[in-house]
């Protein structure tokens, strides 16, 4: 028989990727490393070799098979999901799984230094006093603690647990749930040790209370900047290089490229087709993909596609990033190994068949194009667009600023000038959104502190230049707070704390060295 507390680490990678199986509906992690004598050096150097590792967290690099297996881990949540499994999951399942690496890492090294590790003890007793739904179902699975109704028999469960009597058959069950849990209590203690860092105000929840409650109305004055005529800004052609040169590198630099020909067989449309119809067609079809790559790799792609009478040839420019697809058509989805093969050979090289979302196909290196700044003619003309907006809102603010408008009628402000735009009795919550403005953080920091009469300072938002003078708002009624200031206290707190916690995990993932090489392995 077999005693909970004797139940030890002994092969972390492999219950990793087990672990799924039993706890599907919960968040695996705990990053191993891995690291043979080569890589070490390589760390220690800051190098990463791509052909061992898919990167690079602060001084730890990952191992290819330890990505892979949370990738698919990602992957095999979604299938539970029912969602398809096409190359934009597959994209966004990696995207997951990378980030969950940089997140294990992140909290293990707090988890380590603030001395939160998870004992033996700490295992034993959760799943004695409260097991997962998950883990009761795996029991069940085994033919262990269902009652007559099928349900799990907690009492016999914890009287077999107390007493060392578990079955031999729950060893390797066991051993999954302790590692697993080991993870899952040292991250809830990271989470409460954060939680305890933050403490709301009273001020706080009374001022969450009175953007949501407190209804106030105003008068505004606004100018559209849409409105205000082009004729009125001028623009230098000196600033205008100005700010491509100070954009330069974040905006306009382009990274390296390989132009491919590529020919796309579709998938069946099944629609009037039986099954077997369809699987005859879709064999006939990988097969004439297959070979026409073969002889346009024994001759060349122009000549096969006049063997083969192809006449639709689409040409993209691939990049490695994962970004936008990596320039491939979104409809055929990413094809990884379309991207690899371009940037791993040579020009005139044709690829093998590739299954796509969209059917099957063959690729053709036509070029490879080193990374280049878009030209600045190219994109003058949105620069020039952008600098027009600021300096619209620029002379909305002088206009209303060199107009008397605290003492000044706005009604017929309005109707003496066509770039004044007057909105009577503008009613919202404080935090809420008003007729002709929208919402607006500035507008809501007046509105807090301001008294009936009294007009806000020139506002700036992106579409609108304007004045307010508020007409009225509601007394804060303390009666009404109190009845639902429980929770109140309770949601404000919740989103505190979260806030405090993600801020941390965030600012962490800014300030970690982070190699990502997986758009050179894949």
């Amino acid at each position: 028989m077999l005693s909970m507390s004797k139940l030890r680490d002994n092969s972390k990678w492999v219950l990793w990727t087990l672990l799924f199986f039993f706890v599907a509906s919960m968040t695996v992690g705990g990053l191993v490393g891995g690291a043979n004598i080569l890589g070490t050096i390589q760390s220690f150097f800051g190098k990463v070799d791509k052909t061992l590792y898919v990167g690079k967290i602060g001084d730890e690099s990952i191992p290819i098979s330890y990505y892979l297996n949370e990738r698919q881990i990602q992957l095999n949540r979604f299938i539970q999901q029912g969602r398809k499994i096409d190359s934009r999951a597959e994209q966004n399942a990696s995207d997951f799984a990378w980030n969950n690496i940089i997140e294990r890492k992140i909290k293990d090294q707090k988890i380590d230094e603030l001395n939160l590790q998870v004992q033996p003890d700490e295992v034993y007793n959760f799943l004695l006093l409260s097991p997962p739904v998950a883990f009761q179902n795996n029991l069940k699975e085994l033919g262990l603690y269902n009652d007559n109704e099928g349900n799990f028999d907690l009492d016999t469960y914890q009287y077999a647990v107390r007493n060392g009597n578990l079955p031999d058959t729950t060893r390797s069950l066991l051993l999954i749930w302790e590692n697993y849990l080991k993870t899952f209590l040292a991250d809830r203690k990271l989470q409460s040790f954060f939680n305890n860092l933050n403490s709301i105000s009273d001020y706080e929840i009374i001022n969450d209370y009175k953007l949501n409650n407190i209804n106030c109305s105003l008068d505004l004055l606004n100018i559209k900047v849409n409105d205000i005529n082009d004729s009125l800004i001028i623009i230098s052609g000196n600033e205008i290089i100005e700010v491509y040169n100070e954009d330069k590198d974040e905006k306009y630099k382009n990274p390296e490229s390989i132009t491919v020909q590529y020919i796309l067989w579709e998938n069946i449309d099944s629609t009037d087709l039986d099954s077997t119809q369809v699987i005859d067609m879709q064999d006939s079809l990988l097969q004439l993909s297959i070979d026409f790559s073969s002889d346009a790799q024994i001759t060349s792609f122009q000549e096969a596609i006049v063997d083969y009478n192809i006449e639709k040839i689409d040409t993209v420019k691939i990049t490695e990033d994962f970004k936008n697809n990596s320039g491939l058509p979104f409809q055929i989805g990413s094809v990884r190994q379309a991207v690899r093969f371009s940037f791993d050979n040579n020009i005139g090289d044709t690829s093998d068949s590739f299954q796509t979302d969209n059917g099957l196909a063959v690729f053709n290196i036509l070029g490879k194009n080193k990374s280049y700044y878009t030209e600045f003619e190219e994109v003058k003309g949105s620069i020039e667009r952008s600098l027009k907006r600021e300096k619209k809102q620029d002379y909305a603010f002088e206009l209303l600023n060199n107009t008397e408008f605290k003492s000044s009628e706005w009604e017929k402000l309005a109707e003496n000038n066509n770039l004044f735009n007057y909105t009577k009795n503008a009613k919202s919550t404080i935090g809420g959104s008003f007729q002709a403005i929208g919402r607006n953080n500035t507008l809501i920091n007046f509105l807090n502190s301001a008294s009936v009469s009294e007009f806000s300072d020139i506002i700036k938002s992106s579409s609108n230049v304007f004045v307010a003078k508020l007409l009225s708002k509601d007394e804060f009624n303390e009666e009404n707070y109190n009845l639902i200031l429980d929770s109140l206290r309770t949601e404000s707190s919740k989103r505190a704390r979260n806030k405090v916690y993600n801020q941390w995990l965030n600012n962490e993932k800014d300030n970690m060295e982070i190699i990502d090489l997986r758009s050179k392995i894949f």
